[in-house]
């Protein structure tokens, strides 16, 4: 029992000393130091397809292609402590081993210091090792480095970079691999794929042939000129890509700007705003708490958000899903649908059939080339210059329909109805408010309760049915000049009077009439409770 408690406390003992002698090499100096210097070199042949590994700490590493079959490895060894002595000490102390094989060339910083057990107090011994290597520019390279910058330049070969606390740089290079965390990292001009993983730095690519993956924490991403697909998994920093390929993108608290996309583009952000212009392709954006905006997409567009405006103009189909945010549309060029929560929606020319959809805001739609149909829950519609067939839906809200080509179908409750201008039939519903209609080509139906109704139908050739119902609310009805109707009207406590001359069948009363407006024709049918019947001239 004895035995095994001491083991462990000098195990305990051994972690906390080889950590006090490694944290002199990252600490500040706390007075002035002198400084020792050494220069290793060696130059070894490097095949094709062979590779050039290189291990170090504590120095920045410098590695670029030449057109040459040899790798020339050149190392700055610096030391500093308290005397010069002991900075020469430790320069002494840092080898630099080289080897090869059949695989290529492996190179390593080796600290001798390291396994020593010794405290420093007040001195702060620190080194660094910094390379300057020279490979073929086909070579193939693994570079792990910490504390230091590398930057890598105009080797065409596979090649891996690990780093940390320091910068990445990596131009004129084949396919690669690139890890970094609490450093920048800068990559451009790839001929192949390009792959990286970095955290508390900011990402910039510019020039990829080939693929490009990107996950990133706690920084900005910036992407530029990939020809191949582009995936990005973000964290929080904003994201912003320009002339790319395919792309999927997932971020939070960050926005997500994307332009010149060849391809389809997908986008999950949370609490970022998403835009979105010029895509050849489709368009996915899901964000929540940011806004989404949208603009020349070749493709289909889909947003689904939350708690955030949609603004957008494209020339393809599109879908829209949000809550408690308005949405804004505008030259749409396919079918367009929209589902809102508690949020306005407002849309201007619409090349396809519109399907809008929201509750507890306002509908506004104009320019509807294929018709539209419009719900909302307890919120405004207005809806004009449609080319096709109508249907209007809200209740506490009023519906306003003009100039529609086609016909009209609006229903309400507690809010009033009004269409000009209508092409085709009409049908209206409502309760507790009043209906108007004026100008209308096709037959009339009206449904109202303890609301007015006022009907003018267009005339002209021919007649079209009209049939009104409502109480406690008078009726008036404008016809044209010359058209014939088959009249059936009543009313309980009202009155019926008529401008136009009626040939009455039957028992005349002031509540009820049947007869024929000229040689009859359509049927005119009125029904009323506790208010007046008017029939007059248009």
């Amino acid at each position: 029992m004895r035995a095994g408690v001491h083991r462990l406390y000098r195990v305990a003992i051994g972690v906390l000393l080889l950590a006090c002698c490694a944290a002199p090499a990252v600490f500040a100096h706390s007075k002035e130091q002198e400084t020792a210097k050494r220069e290793f070199s060696k130059t070894l042949p490097l095949g094709a397809g062979q590779t050039l590994a290189l291990e170090n700490k504590f120095g920045e590493v410098r590695i670029h292609g030449e057109n040459s079959r040899e790798a020339k490895i050149v190392a700055t060894i610096k030391a500093q402590a308290g005397s010069q002595e002991k900075a020469d000490r430790r320069a002494e102390a840092i080898h630099i081993e080289v080897s090869q094989d059949s695989q290529g060339i492996k190179v390593r910083t080796v600290n001798t210091a390291e396994h020593m057990i010794t405290i420093t107090i007040g001195d702060n011994p620190s080194f660094s090792v910094d390379y300057d290597i020279s490979v073929p520019n086909d070579a193939r390279l693994w570079v792990k480095n910490a504390f230091g910058n590398v930057d890598v330049r105009g080797v065409q070969g596979w090649s891996e970079v690990v780093n940390a606390n320091g910068n990445v740089a990596m131009h004129d290079s084949g396919s690669a691999k690139l890890t970094n965390s609490f450093g920048s990292v800068e990559a451009g001009n790839a001929s192949g794929k390009l792959s990286v993983i970095n955290s508390n730095g900011a990402v910039t690519v510019e020039g990829i042939k080939g693929d490009l993956d990107v996950k990133d924490r706690f920084a900005s991403i910036t992407i530029k000129a990939v020809q191949g697909a582009v995936s990005v998994s973000g964290g929080n920093g904003a994201v912003e890509l320009t002339d790319v390929g395919t792309s999927v993108v997932s971020d939070s608290f960050g926005p997500v700007t994307a332009r010149n996309v060849h391809g389809d583009i997908t986008v999950n952000d949370s609490n970022g705003l998403i835009d979105v212009n010029t895509v050849n392709g489709a368009a996915d954006l899901n964000g929540s708490f940011g806004g989404i905006s949208f603009a020349n997409v070749s493709g289909r567009v889909k947003c689904t958000s939350s708690n955030a405006k949609v603004h957008g103009e494209t020339a393809g189909e599109v879908f829209v899903k949000t809550s408690f945010g308005e949405v804004t549309l505008q030259q749409i060029g396919g079918p367009l649908e929209v589902e809102d929560s508690n949020g306005g929606v407002t849309i201007k020319d619409v090349k396809g059939y519109a399907k809008l959809t929201t509750s507890f805001g306002a509908i506004e739609a104009s320019g509807l080339a294929k018709g539209v149909r419009a719900t909302s829950g307890n919120g405004r519609v207005e809806l004009n210059d449609v080319g096709g067939d109508t249907y209007a839906k809200t209740s506490f809200g009023t519906i306003s329909v003009q100039r529609v080509a086609g016909n009209v179908i609006m229903e309400n409750n507690n809010g009033t109805v009004s269409a000009t201008a209508v092409g085709g039939d009409v049908s209206a519903r409502t309760s507790f408010a009043g209906v108007n209609l004026e100008d209308i080509a096709g037959a009339i139906s009206v449904d109202d309760q303890n609301g007015s109704v006022s009907a003018t139908p267009r005339g002209g050739a021919g007649c079209k049915n009209i049939s009104i119902k409502t109480s406690f609310s008078p009726i008036q009805v404008r016809l044209p000049e010359g058209a014939g109707y088959n009249v059936t009207a009543h009313t309980s406590f009202g009155r019926i009077n008529s401008e136009v001359p009626v040939s009455s069948i039957g028992q005349i009363s002031g509540e009820s009439l049947n007869g024929k407006i000229g040689n009859g024709g359509c049927a005119l049918s009125l029904n009323n409770s506790n208010s007046n019947i008017d029939i007059l001239k248009k």
